[in-house]
């Protein structure tokens, strides 16, 4: 994770700390159940040291050298890129299936340099929209959950206006892809993780709220003029890997622990300490929140309450948490009011088109 979050202050890739913190806590939870189904348990000691050993090994050799490489021969951008398909590649992998995931890479990586290229104007809100409908219609053949991480990419890029570096980026968002997935693999993630099903009519109304919710949000920021209107669209695809996890709570947890972390921001502007006291409370308010990953709310309070501080000059704390705050709570609102009218048309189409059974898993 220091990795990811030291790689994370390059231009919009900021915004996948965010995401790293997400998605290595619910790889963190996953663990923990499974574990606790293991015949004894006696070994946990030992096999988590290992575990780490191993993780820590796998990053070194299919993460950091490779970045290295990549650095000496393309710059900030290709480390950008690599650390940003990995990420993707690790998380599609663990939502959907390594197989699967390879199917989807080269999309990833398309879409990975078109939101490059065009962010962050009106073409990268119709993006958005775009992916959001695409990723929906998987819900139709149950690769929904892989299909996620299609605008996953389309949010979280490196903009540039050079259509050379897009194509740098996007190759490279691919090549990361498959260093992820190699990763994963390696503590068991299944080449197939089956989604739901869905009649045409169910899936044509989720494709259409879900693209019509992202590229509101995305929308929301660019009217704005938000520098980083990014933020508006990640609560509405974090929350949605969530609910596919069956955590549908963690949309009023993640609501509460932003205002909460926002507040806080405020309350330490207004106090206005020196600069050090500042750096002290985000070094401690960050560690904090890794130690409370298993109360969802009071580690995003105090990962958004860190965020604000990390990012934003001594002079500007108030603003910088007001903006951030109102830009996750807007996403949070765009998502629920989808899933509001995804209830309402859902649950009637529902009767009348009946969830179709599950095809049978092939012979291994």
């Amino acid at each position: 994770m220091g990795s990811l979050v030291c790689f994370g202050g390059w231009s919009a890739t900021v915004a996948q700390v965010s995401q790293v913190g997400d998605c290595l806590m619910s790889e963190a939870e996953g663990p923990s159940t499974s574990a606790t189904n293991d015949v004894g348990g006696a070994a946990a000691g030992p096999s988590e040291a290992s575990r780490v050993g191993h993780i820590v090994g796998m990053v070194l050799v299919g993460v950091v050298a490779p970045a290295v490489v990549v650095g000496a021969l393309v710059g900030a951008l290709g480390v950008s890129a690599l650390f940003t398909g990995v990420l993707w590649g690790a998380l599609g992998a663990k939502l959907g299936g390594t197989r699967r995931m390879a199917y989807v890479a080269p999309a990833v990586g398309v879409v990975a340099g078109l939101g490059a290229y065009t962010a962050y104007d009106w073409w990268w809100a119709g993006l958005l929209a775009v992916t959001g409908i695409v990723s929906g219609v998987g819900f139709r053949f149950g690769w929904f959950p892989v299909l996620l991480v299609v605008p996953f990419a389309a949010t979280f890029v490196t903009p540039t206006s050079a259509g050379t570096d897009a194509v740098i980026f996007g190759t490279i968002v691919a090549v990361g892809i498959g260093y992820g997935m190699v990763i994963v693999r390696r503590f068991g993630v299944p080449p197939v993780i089956e989604g739901d099903r869905y009649s045409w009519p169910v899936t044509a109304v989720i494709a259409l709220a879900f693209g019509g919710v992202l590229g509101a949000a995305a929308g929301l920021g660019v009217a704005l003029s938000w520098s980083e209107p990014y933020w508006v669209p990640e609560p509405v695809l974090i929350l949605v890997m969530y609910i596919l996890m069956g955590r549908r709570e963690r949309i009023r947890e993640k609501a509460l622990g932003t205002a909460c972390g926002a507040a806080a921001a405020v309350v330490v502007a207004a106090l206005a300490p020196p600069t050090w006291v500042l750096t002290a409370l985000t070094l401690m308010a960050f560690l904090a929140a890794v130690m409370q990953r298993q109360i969802y709310w009071r580690m995003y309070g105090l990962y958004t309450f860190s965020l604000v501080l990390y990012f934003a000059t001594p002079g500007d704390v108030a603003f910088v948490a007001e903006q951030r705050g109102f830009q996750i709570l807007a996403g949070i609102g765009l998502l629920v009011l989808g899933l509001l009218a995804l209830h309402f048309v859902g649950d009637r189409l529902a009767r009348r088109y009946p969830q179709p059974e599950l095809a049978a898993a092939p012979p291994t």
